[in-house]
């Protein structure tokens, strides 16, 4: 029989969130060999966890010849703390040529004809409901429903919980907290940031923070 050639991949990014995909890696993913972490900002051989150390600096692992793109594809896991740099360090991965390797939770729901771009992270319980597509590297986390027809560029990362309506057009660059909502047929630009919690009922520009606060209160038990 005949042993199938595994996909030689690295996580870039080894900060929080590509510890947390390690995990979705070596439990969901049967069909690569994980050589380890790739990070800008961390010193080349540094231990991450278990027994996986980062190879390098994006710039640092093309000189390798096992490590060069043809060879090499990327699981893209930088966090969202700072969603400008997250975008940067796309082109940075996509201009050096390496491919981005996509993951998608057993328990996620694609329904047939909808699209996710290469590189995206679909996390368990998400739903991505029919005519949907999605850019390349999104990251959508526990619980996430894109309604019906919703259109989202790159780079856009859905927190667990986010939530929209029917035909909703979304930009590039979006980050959305934990509970965001999202109403039939709202459009929004590009680098938006919309806190956890809130409910956006009408159109929104390119370069927004919106934030709803909701107050609580301690009501008696009758």
């Amino acid at each position: 029989m005949q042993r199938v050639k595994l996909r030689t991949v690295a996580i870039y990014g080894a900060g929080y969130l590509g510890r947390q995909v390690l995990h979705h890696v070596q439990n969901y993913c049967d069909d690569v060999e994980l050589v380890g972490f790739v990070d800008d900002t961390i010193q080349k051989g540094k231990l991450i966890t278990q027994n996986f150390t980062n190879l390098g600096s994006l710039d640092g692992i093309r000189s390798n010849p096992s490590l060069s793109p043809g060879d090499l594809s990327l699981v893209f896991a930088i966090g969202y703390a700072d969603m400008h740099a997250r975008k940067n360090a796309l082109q940075r991965a996509t201009s050096a040529g390496y491919d981005l390797f996509t993951i998608t939770h057993p328990k996620a729901i694609v329904e047939p004809g909808s699209a996710v771009g290469v590189g995206s992270i679909l996390l368990g319980a998400c739903v991505i409901d029919q005519g949907v597509s999605i850019g390349k590297a999104c990251f959508v986390d526990i619980g996430v429903r894109l309604g019906a027809e919703t259109r989202a560029g790159d780079n856009n990362y859905f927190s667990s919980g986010t939530c929209t309506g029917s035909r909703v057009e979304i930009g590039s660059n979006c980050f959305f907290g934990m509970n965001a909502t999202l109403t039939t047929n709202v459009r929004i630009g590009d680098n938006l940031f919309i806190n956890a919690q809130s409910l956006v009922a009408a159109d929104l520009p390119d370069n927004t923070k919106f934030v709803e606060m909701r107050k609580s209160r301690n009501l008696p038990i009758s």
